[in-house]
C-alpha cells in the first residue's frame, strides 16, 4: 500500500491535485480552495485550524469519537484512511495488552493458514479422484469402446486369475486381447464370433464368456461411475467452500493485524523526532488520518427551487477528460504514478457498457469489434464509483456539483508519570471547497488504497500475486503445458483483418487532425470569450459569496464543537 497520499497541494512541482483559487489557468475545469502549507505554518487561509487537547485517560479518545460521530449527524460521510500505534515497552500495561492482542491475532492467523493449507491438500485429492471418474464418464459418452475395453482388461479382468484372464492366456492365442476389442455388444455366441473374426472355437467361446462379462461389468460400472461421481462432485464443491469460508474468515483477522503497526516500522524518522517519545518514559502514541466530505449547494436569494427525482442522472459527468489524464492515468502527476496498475490496458464495448481483457477482439454480448481502447481506472469508475454515486452511497449525490472536503489528521499521545497518567490529542484540520471531479479522484485513491489492502491479504493467502492470479502466473511460465493451442478460425482471420484496418484508418485520421488547415482573413474571424470548463471561475463574486462561506460555516461549527467538548 502507498503510504503517501495524493493530497492537495500548492505547487505543480509537487505530486498531488494543484490547488487553483482564486486564479489558476485551470479554474472552470475544477475547483479546489483550500490550505496548502502543513498545519502550524502561517499562510493567508482560514480554512485549517490546529486544535489541541490534555487531560486524563480517556477524555481525549471520548473528544474523539464525539467529533467523529457529531460529524456523522451532520450530514458528512467520514472514511479512515490511515492509522498505526507505538507503545513503549516501558509502559507495561499497555504495552503487553497491544503486544497481546497482536500475538493473538498472530496465532489465529497461523491456525487459519495451517487449516486452509489442509483443506487444499484435501480437495486436491478429491480433484485427482473427480478428474479420473470424469475421464471414465467421458469414455461412455462418446461411446469410446475401445478405452473402456482396455480399462476391463488391465484393471477388471486382469484380477480373475492365472490362467483365466486373457492377459495370461495370451502366449496361447496371441490375438486374443485385440480379437477381444474388436468385439461388438451382440457378438455373444461363439459361433457367431467363429464366422466373423475367423478364429477358432475354443477361441471363440471364451472371447463370448469375456464379452458378457464386459457387457455385464460395463452397466454395472456406469451406474458406480456415475453416483461416484456426483459424490466427488459435491465433495469437491464442499473443500472448495470450505477453503473460500477460511480465507473470508481470515481476512477481518489479518486486517486487524497489520493495523497494529508499530510506529518505529512506519515511519521511522517521525518516530525518532516526536517530543513524546522520551527514553525511560511510558508513552504510547497514536495517529490516524481521516477524510469527510458533505454536498454543499450555494444559497442564492429569488432562485427557483429545484427538484431531483429517484434515478436521477449526473448533472454533468465528474469524470471529465481533463482529470482522467491529468490527475489518474497520468504516469508522473497522477494516481497512476503510485498505483501503475491504473494503467492495464482493457478493451470496452460502447454499445453494451462492459469492458473486457485487453487481447479481446469481439464484445461476447452483442458480437462487435468496434471495442475501445480503455483503462483499469475507466473500469473503475464506470462499474464502482458512479453506480455507488448514482445510489447515492457514501455521501455522493448526482445532483451536486460541489463539496466541502475535510482533510483531518488526529494524533494522540499518552504518558504515565509517578503523579498520574495523562492523555494528549491534536486534531489537524483543513477545510477544501472542491468540485465534483476533484472527489471522484480522492474516492479512487481511497479505492486504490483498499485494493492495495485487498492483494495484500490475498497474497498471504496465496490467491494473487500482485493482481495476477496463480493461475495466470503459471500459464505465462508454461504456455505450452497450461494453455490449448486453439487454430484460427475463419471468423477470426476476418476479426483480426477488421482490427488491422481499424488501426490504420485511426492513424490516418489523427495524421489528418495534425494537419494545420489555413484560417479565414483576419477581418472574417469571430473572437469568443468563454470559460475553459463547465465550473465556478468568479472567485470575488461566485465562489467566495456562495461556496466558500456555507463552507465555512460548517468548519466553524466543528471548531466549536470541540472547544464546547473541551469545556472551553
Amino acid at each position: 500500500m502507498a503510504d503517501k497520499l495524493f493530497e492537495f497541494v500548492d505547487s505543480d512541482e509537487k505530486w498531488g491535485i494543484r490547488m487553483n483559487v482564486p486564479a489558476h489557468p485551470t479554474l472552470g475545469l475544477y475547483v479546489c480552495s483550500g490550505p496548502g502549507k502543513p498545519p502550524g505554518i502561517e499562510e493567508e487561509c482560514n480554512q485549517t485550524v490546529s486544535f489541541n487537547f490534555t487531560g486524563p485517560p480517556g477524555t481525549a479518545s471520548a473528544i474523539y469519537y464525539a467529533l467523529v460521530f457529531q460529524m456523522s449527524k451532520w450530514g458528512c460521510n467520514v472514511e479512515k484512511v490511515d492509522e498505526w500505534i507505538e507503545v513503549s515497552p516501558t509502559h507495561r500495561e499497555y504495552y503487553e495488552r497491544t503486544m497481546a492482542q497482536k500475538q493473538v491475532l498472530e496465532g489465529v492467523i497461523k491456525s487459519g493458514l495451517a487449516s486452509a493449507a489442509s483443506a487444499v491438500a484435501d480437495y486436491e485429492l478429491v480433484q485427482h479422484d473427480l478428474r479420473k471418474y470424469q475421464e471414465v464418464l467421458n469414455y461412455f459418452k462418446k461411446k469410446d469402446e475401445h478405452s473402456l475395453k482396455a480399462m476391463f482388461i488391465d484393471q477388471v479382468d486382469i484380477h480373475t486369475g492365472e490362467g483365466v484372464s486373457m492377459r495370461s492366456i495370451a502366449p496361447r492365442w496371441p490375438t486374443i486381447i485385440a480379437d477381444f476389442i474388436r468385439l461388438k455388444d451382440e457378438y455373444t455366441d461363439p459361433d457367431v464370433i467363429k464366422n466373423k473374426l475367423g478364429v477358432s472355437r475354443p477361441e471363440a467361446v471364451i472371447l463370448a464368456t469375456k464379452n458378457r462379462l464386459y457387457i455385464e461389468w460395463k452397466k454395472t460400472f456406469l451406474d458406480v461411475a456415475k453416483l461416484r461421481y456426483e459424490t466427488l462432485k459435491g465433495l469437491a464443491n464442499a473443500r472448495k467452500k470450505s477453503i473460500e469460508e477460511y480465507r473470508n474468515w481470515l481476512r477481518p483477522h489479518i486486517a486487524r493485524f497489520k493495523a497494529i503497526k508499530l510506529g518505529g516500522a512506519v515511519r521511522p524518522t517521525e518516530a525518532f523526532k516526536s517530543f513524546a517519545d522520551v527514553t525511560g518514559m511510558s508513552t504510547f502514541a497514536n495517529s490516524i488520518r481521516l477524510y469527510a466530505w458533505k454536498s454543499l449547494r450555494p444559497l442564492e436569494i429569488r432562485k427557483a427551487a429545484v427538484e431531483f427525482k429517484p434515478g436521477e442522472k449526473f448533472v454533468i459527468d465528474p469524470y471529465d477528460e481533463y482529470m482522467r489524464s491529468t490527475y489518474v492515468l497520468d504516469p508522473e502527476r497522477g494516481l497512476a504514478k503510485a498505483y501503475p496498475w491504473l494503467r492495464e490496458e482493457r478493451k470496452y464495448c460502447g454499445r453494451c457498457k462492459k469492458y473486457y481483457p485487453a487481447d479481446t477482439l469481439k464484445c461476447t454480448k452483442c458480437g462487435g469489434v468496434s471495442l475501445e481502447d480503455r483503462f483499469r481506472a475507466d473500469e473503475i469508475v464506470d462499474t464502482v464509483i458512479k453506480p455507488d454515486w448514482l445510489a447515492k452511497r457514501h455521501g455522493l449525490n448526482p445532483g451536486e456539483l460541489y463539496y466541502v472536503f475535510f482533510d483531518i489528521d488526529v494524533e494522540r499521545y499518552g504518558t504515565r508519570l509517578t503523579v498520574g497518567e495523562v492523555e494528549d490529542i491534536t486534531f489537524n484540520i483543513k477545510t477544501y471547497l472542491i468540485s465534483q471531479n476533484v472527489l471522484l479522484v480522492k474516492v479512487l485513491e481511497l479505492y486504490c488504497r483498499e485494493k492495495e489492502f485487498e492483494q495484500y491479504i490475498e497474497e498471504i493467502l496465496g490467491v494473487k500475486l500482485r493482481e495476477e492470479s496463480i493461475t495466470d502466473i503459471v500459464r505465462r511460465e508454461y504456455p505450452s503445458l497450461f494453455e490449448e493451442e486453439k487454430k484460427p478460425s475463419e471468423w477470426d482471420k476476418f476479426e483480426k483483418w477488421i482490427t488491422e484496418l481499424r488501426k490504420s484508418v485511426t492513424g490516418i485520421s489523427a495524421v489528418t487532425k495534425k494537419i494545420k488547415v489555413p484560417v479565414k482573413p483576419p477581418e472574417k474571424r469571430v473572437f469568443m470569450f468563454v470559460r475553459p470548463g463547465p465550473y465556478e471561475t468568479e472567485f470575488k463574486e461566485r465562489i467566495t459569496q456562495q461556496y466558500l462561506n456555507p463552507a465555512g460555516a460548517l468548519f466553524t461549527a466543528i471548531k466549536e464543537f470541540l472547544k464546547t467538548k473541551a469545556g472551553m
